[in-house]
């Protein structure tokens, strides 16, 4: 965890100026209480961006034209969080909903609940941007490959998908996202694996004192395959 809220704070307003294409949006006044909010609670940095460009991901395929706001962000960094401490072992009570600011999601709503097909559109357009990489090993692209395939199929179901059928496209979406950290782990260099760890550690420290008995171990393995898997530029597949 970053010991400075400054630093905290600059490090998400330069990468909110690259999610805008360079364009340079300060974090002040009210941005930066929302920014300050985050990191009482514990947010980490890594977190924080990847809920910024989920959001900016929505943004660029939306209407407006003006650049993204950190304000705008704050469903986005707390749904990306509230999954961070589920996998890690932390209780979560509700998940916000990326378009609708902290607002609680109900699970008996499913037009409150994030979009399927554009989390699928993101997930397949971001893979394919990855998968053009040549410095993965083989081994890694024919997951990629693979999962891209499986992706697409479930693409053509999701508008169609309600109820059971709609969970059971968001059940095979977890178990892709399995195999994809698993490819990530065994293609990931030593090097890459030890910096993730100190990250993780880092990441976890705050938190260390909430989790279960014999959680630490679980945690820190699934904290290092998230940062390995955003380290190679690839998307979250569940939902």
């Amino acid at each position: 965890m970053i010991e400075d809220v400054g630093q905290y704070c600059r490090d998400i307003e330069a990468h909110l100026t690259r999610v805008n294409g360079g364009h340079l949006v300060r974090i002040v006044g009210p941005g930066f209480a929302l920014v300050r909010e985050w990191y009482q609670d514990g947010i980490p940095l890594s977190v924080v961006l990847r809920g910024v460009e989920e959001k900016a991901a929505r943004h660029d395929g939306g209407a407006s034209r003006r650049p993204l706001r950190i304000e705008f962000c704050e469903g986005d960094v707390r749904r990306v969080f509230d999954g961070w401490r589920r996998a890690i072992g932390l209780t979560v009570t509700s998940v916000p909903d990326a378009d609708a600011g902290a607002e609680t999601v109900d699970a008996a709503d499913e037009r409150r609940r994030p979009s399927l097909p554009k989390h699928l559109d993101r997930a397949i357009e971001r893979l394919s941007r990855a998968n053009g990489r040549l410095d993965w090993p083989e081994t890694l692209r024919d997951v990629a490959s693979r999962l891209l395939g499986e992706l697409a199929t479930l693409r053509a179901e999701a508008p169609h998908s309600r109820g059971a059928a709609r969970q059971g496209v968001l059940d095979k979406l977890t178990a892709l996202d399995a195999d994809l950290l698993d490819a990530v782990r065994a293609a990931a260099t030593p090097e890459a694996r030890r910096q993730a760890a100190e990250e993780a550690e880092q990441e976890l420290e705050v938190f260390r004192a909430r989790l279960p008995p014999g959680q630490w171990e679980r945690s820190m393995s699934a904290s290092v395959g998230r940062l390995l898997r955003d380290q190679m530029g690839l998307p979250t597949l569940e939902l």
